[in-house]
């Protein structure tokens, strides 16, 4: 990787500017996949179900068909057999198979939300009326609502599967047990995080056209995994990738929700070539809460073995991972993330940690904001607490005593059983960190205020100690091109999704060729500008487009 040039120091990076983006959004002159709209475009609208676990008997398509204005109705049955599946992405597991979402529901319905029917109609009100016309015959099954339920498989919402426990991802590290069975102290306790989904105040929507002559089909709206996606949508319709464009025009949030394959994804351009012309599609806010993955709930039954001294010697327990009615995309990562990332930046000998894989009648689980590390640091930093205040230890001085030290790094998290590979921390001073951030946030004074009561306010401190990951993926792809003008044309494989990313980039290409931003052009989001992207997550774009950018200047 080449390295900024010595005679060229940054300028632009790490200064205030102005935002490359942002006379064109504040103007109103963005183009999200709501603006976009073709002469001869027609409007689909998904019929959910409303019962959270039921036989789908049948659905009565007959009288939305005779609809004036109604073009097509697909079900299941229309749509072909095999019926695809979206697959497992990232962190996917042989067990997984058998718990996989069909683009359509048939044979059972599994959560409320469930897409059953695909309307598409010369308007989006009459697509939403056709909607009440379509009769749906379900059986009424008991829902398994939680963890504990998923548990006595008394409902079984995969019968073929036998368990609504789909795996258990095990974590480990030397011999928790033989630590437990020596330590001084321990304390056991119980811990949940609360189901919840991300909110981008532009709810999911696409656009699909189909040009029959080239034979090529473009989906505007996707994003985040641009090239990825278009691998398994192409694989999902039988099209090589190849023939297959995606394209995310502007953006309004992501915080881990996008990115993942949805029925919708492949129900759009699915209708488009079907019928050859453009279809769009838009969710409501309330569909969003409904169909849009869900994140976070956890139930944690774990122990903590520790010295007298407070050197924490082992943990141990199990985490029961609601993920909803589906094995759906990147549904194994957060709670993957929970067992294995749980001692964080400490130096915890032995780890013995058990995650329930649990399907229930809810909507699918996915990523969001960090999957898997807010669970996990919140159940460790209050382990933490418990076990400091037991012992009659400072809490800032229980977590200083285990943390990593820089002689001790790289250091391997603990490995998933079955699983060969491992990750590990590679650097850093964590205690120096600590203190830096005890200092500036002047914990010293503001000690005194634990427990007081201040005009009518209680008042309390805490501290937690939590890694950040970052630059995932091995790799990204950008492309620069000298202009006739002078310009710069800089196309980077990353994706925009709200957070900056065209004056970043900017930013760093202006100050490696020692240009002023204003001549330099970013175009991203989009699988005709580069070979190869991987897109937008887990911190990334600022660290691998700007390096690739970087070794291509």
């Amino acid at each position: 990787m080449s390295a900024p040039h010595p005679s060229r120091p940054n300028v632009l990076v790490g200064s205030p500017v102005e935002r490359v983006e942002d006379p064109r959004l504040l103007t109103g002159r963005g183009q999200y996949v709501g603006d976009l709209a073709p002469e001869t475009a027609l409007h689909g609208a998904v019929l959910r179900s409303p019962q959270a676990h039921g036989i789908l008997r049948a659905v009565d398509t007959s009288a939305a068909r005779a609809m004036p204005g109604v073009v097509a109705v697909f079900t299941a049955a229309d749509v072909g057999d095999p019926l695809p599946m979206i697959p497992q992405r990232q962190h996917g597991l042989p067990e997984g198979e058998a718990y996989l979402q069909p683009v359509l529901a048939t044979g059972k319905v599994r959560y409320v939300g469930e897409p059953v029917a695909f309307v598409v109609a010369t308007d989006p009100a009459v697509a939403e009326d056709a909607l009440e016309a379509i009769a749906l015959d379900i059986a009424p099954l008991p829902p398994v609502a939680d963890h504990l339920a998923a548990l006595r498989d008394e409902s079984l919402l995969f019968e073929a599967a036998g368990s609504n426990r789909i795996a258990v991802m095990r974590s480990r590290r030397g011999d928790a047990d033989a630590a437990f069975a020596a330590a001084d102290y321990t304390r056991r306790a119980q811990f949940s995080t609360q189901r919840h989904t991300a909110l981008p105040m532009e709810p999911r929507g696409l656009c699909a056209t189909y040009d029959a002559g080239t034979g090529r089909l473009t989906l505007y709206g996707a994003t985040k995994v641009l090239f990825y996606n278009r691998r398994t949508l192409a694989g999902l319709l039988g099209l090589d990738p190849a023939a297959v464009d995606l394209i995310e025009v502007d953006v309004g949030g992501g915080f881990g929700a996008r990115g993942e394959i949805y029925p919708e994804d492949f129900l759009v351009p699915f209708a488009a070539l079907r019928l050859g012309v453009p279809v769009r599609w838009a969710e409501d806010r309330r569909e969003h809460l409904a169909a849009t993955n869900h994140a976070r709930e956890y139930h944690a039954d774990l122990e903590i073995a520790c010295r007298r001294d407070g050197f924490v010697l082992a943990l141990r327990g199990t985490v029961d991972a609601d993920l909803g009615a589906y094995a759906r995309t990147n549904g194994f990562t957060a709670p993957r993330n929970v067992v294995q990332f749980m001692p964080g930046p400490y130096q915890v000998p032995s780890i013995a940690l058990d995650a329930n894989l649990l399907v229930t009648n809810k909507t699918p689980a996915g990523t969001y904001r960090g999957p898997g590390r807010f669970e996990t640091s919140f159940f460790c930093e209050r382990l933490f607490d418990m076990a400091a205040q037991d012992l009659g230890i400072d809490p800032v001085a229980f977590r200083r005593r285990n943390l990593l030290g820089p002689d001790q790094l790289p250091y391997a998290f603990p490995e998933i059983v079955g699983v060969d590979a491992t990750t590990e921390l590679d650097n850093g001073d964590y205690g120096h960190v600590l203190q830096r951030c005890l200092d500036e946030f002047g914990w010293a004074e503001k000690a005194a205020l634990q427990g007081e009561l201040i005009d009518g306010r209680w008042h309390g401190i805490a501290c937690a100690c939590f890694i950040e990951g970052g630059g995932g993926a091995p790799r990204e792809n950008a492309r620069l091109t000298v202009e006739p003008d002078g310009g710069i044309t800089v196309n980077v494989g990353s994706s925009a999704i709200g957070q900056g990313l065209a004056t970043i980039l900017s930013q760093i290409a202006a100050d490696e060729l020692g240009l002023p931003m204003s001549a330099v052009r970013l175009r991203h989001g989009s699988t005709t500008l580069v070979q190869e992207g991987w897109g937008s997550f887990h911190s990334r774009s600022t660290v691998m487009g700007g390096s690739a950018i970087l070794v291509a200047a």
